[in-house]
């Protein structure tokens, strides 16, 4: 129940207010343990909208494996809609956690999921909101210890100056080892030295130390995962049970950072996977459930776990979420599993049109292999098709363009020839942004002017060849030159997102609230060209800004990834030979497949 006095407080103002259930927590399936009694307290803060957060699967993992310890708390926050902020500032209130109505600065540890790089500066509104210093060298013991995980840590020079630890690698375990070691050395010792401490935990990085930190890895156990979590008031973006089912992937596409940094593979064991889905379905009450990885039909048993978990909801109305299928390992047996009567729209990722970029990129896919895919989709009942891919790659050619819009007519031609009715087809379509850990860390993001060059040719050579049947929608380009700008910068860009801060930039994920002519003032006003920060291409024998951080690829097999791009080579995935990448002797671990 909440409390009266939270309701005297802020009743007034949530009433006010676009979906006040945003902010009221006291969800199905949340925890709500006593503040007070808690040796050590952990806030997750999610730099975005309540339904964005609410669905990261890895905030739950986090909330639920520390709420399972009797001694330790751990709540949740997510970042505030502007109409929700302009109320509290005019009443002088604070933000506060969802479950205990805590104001941040009560914790002992705040905990930001850094996702995606356009959050940075709604990380630091949010600690303004908290009445917590922005800067770690302001803030002494009588503030929580803030520190970030996820993705975004790859390279945490960018924004070294907010945080006093980065968690680098898979949380599980390590973020319980920091809350328990920071909380027995709050009263003891002052905050350098805890710091100095908490470094000497594996997988802790600390831009106060610099210390160079390797990535830390969690075993899948069934554990670890999750059987319940708060169930949104209202439809958040992944409004579904979500079972993760292997971790890792072997693909190894160059310019994926999922795949390098969360290597090796780990498969979840089947019969874990169908019990885990059946208690969670059961315990959250959703009418659907989704196999998360970042290839899930890359898992040995995926048909046998389909086969077993249809067969137990078989009449219920429970269905299955796959994401997107692999051409090379596309069966429509599979397809039917993940299905059942429902033939909604399935997703194929290509990424590239021709042979020549899915061999640049180390896709390991023919085209033969997509058409025959694509082919067996229609001829079991789905007439629509989604398609991925990116452009502005390295290497890329006008041909290539063509390839996108020549792969849906071959597509179609193979339709006429087998008598089969033309599918409806949405290709989504980004920009490729270069990431670090990747073999193409190195290589040169397009211009602006590039990409919307390379936007205009291929529909004006989609309308040339008179394709019909497909929609192509393109990721928005200036977004994703400052995501270029953002992931592979270097520590003078603390200032930037300061001044960013300074100007009120918020929320600046969200398209509506993206001011570019900002960005352009204080990239005068610092002089830093942001055009030319996003296309720069390094030089293969500079220091990276991120080379202190270890996800246990060797940078020499990065190099030579990249060189074979160059020359049009393909490395065979690890999930079928070792393609001695480093990581399982660097980190003294191995690959995990279910058979």
């Amino acid at each position: 129940m909440i409390n009266q006095d939270f309701l005297d407080k802020y009743e007034p103002i949530l009433q006010q207010i676009e979906r006040p259930s945003r902010y009221i927590g006291d969800e199905f399936g949340s925890y709500n343990k006593d503040f007070n009694k808690a040796s050590a307290k952990f806030l997750f803060a999610f730099p975005d909208k309540y339904e964005i957060g609410i669905s990261n699967f890895g905030h739950k993992i986090i909330y639920d494996l520390i709420n399972k310890k009797n001694n330790l708390l751990c709540d949740r926050i997510y970042a505030p809609d502007k109409d929700f902020i302009e109320l509290l500032e005019k009443n002088n209130l604070p933000l506060y956690s969802l479950e205990a109505k805590k104001e941040p600065k009560e914790f002992d540890v705040i905990g930001f999921g850094l996702q995606y790089e356009m959050c940075y500066t709604t990380v630091l509104k949010m600690l303004e909101l908290s009445d917590i210093p922005i800067f770690s060298k302001d803030r002494d013991n009588s503030f929580p210890l803030i520190l970030a995980g996820g993705p975004c840590t790859s390279n945490p020079s960018v924004v070294k100056d907010f945080f006093d630890v980065f968690i680098i690698g898979d949380g599980e375990e390590v973020n319980i080892e920091v809350l328990e070691k920071y909380t027995s050395l709050k009263e003891k010792l002052p905050r350098e030295e805890i710091i100095k401490e908490l470094v000497k935990i594996k997988g802790v990085y600390s831009p106060l130390v610099h210390n160079k930190a390797q990535k830390r890895i969690a075993d899948l156990t069934y554990e670890n995962h999750p059987t319940i979590s708060p169930i949104p008031h209202f439809t958040s973006v992944q409004d579904r049970a979500v079972i993760e089912i292997r971790r890792g992937c072997g693909r190894l596409c160059r310019f994926c950072q999922a795949s390098h940094i969360n290597l090796p593979i780990r498969e979840r064991k089947k019969d874990d996977i169908v019990k885990l889905t059946k208690e969670y379905v059961k315990n959250t009450g959703y009418d659907e459930y989704s196999l998360l990885s970042l290839s899930s039909n890359d898992h040995r048993n995926i048909e046998d776990i389909l086969k077993e978990l249809n067969c137990h909801f078989k009449g219920t109305g429970i269905n299955v979420s796959l994401p997107s299928q692999r051409a090379d390992k596309f069966s429509s047996e599979l397809a039917k599993l993940a299905s059942g009567e429902k033939k909604a729209t399935i997703t194929i990722a290509p990424e590239a049109g021709t042979q020549k970029m899915r061999d640049v990129i180390n896709k390991n896919l023919t085209t033969e292999q997509i058409l025959n895919a694509t082919i067996s989709c229609i001829k079991n009942g789905w007439n629509r098709i989604k398609y991925y891919f990116v452009i502005g790659l390295p290497f890329e050619e006008k041909k290539d363009l063509e390839g996108i819009v020549d792969l849906i007519l071959k597509i179609n031609e193979n339709c006429r020839i087998e008598g089969l009715k033309y599918p409806q087809i949405t290709c989504s379509i980004s920009i490729f942004v270069p990431k670090p850990h990747t073999p193409f860390q190195w290589a040169r993001q397009n211009t602006i002017e590039e990409i919307q060059e390379k936007i205009k040719y291929i529909l004006d050579y989609k309308d040339k060849m008179k394709l019909k049947n497909a929609r192509l929608n393109f990721h928005n380009p200036k977004m994703s030159i400052l995501e270029s700008f953002f992931t592979r910068g270097d520590k003078r860009l603390n200032k930037f997102i300061y001044e960013l801060h300074k100007n009120n930039a918020y929320l600046e994920s969200w398209d509506e609230n993206l001011d570019l002519d900002l960005y352009k003032k204080i990239s005068e006003k610092l002089n830093i060209d942001i055009a030319k920060e996003a296309s720069k291409e390094f030089s293969i024998n500079e220091t990276l800004s991120w080379d202190n951080i270890s996800y246990g690829i060797d940078k020499s097999w990065l190099l030579k990834e990249y060189q074979k791009a160059k020359e049009v080579k393909t490395t065979t995935p690890c999930d079928s030979k070792c393609s001695n990448c480093g990581v399982c002797s660097n980190l003294k671990t191995r690959k995990i497949l279910d058979i």
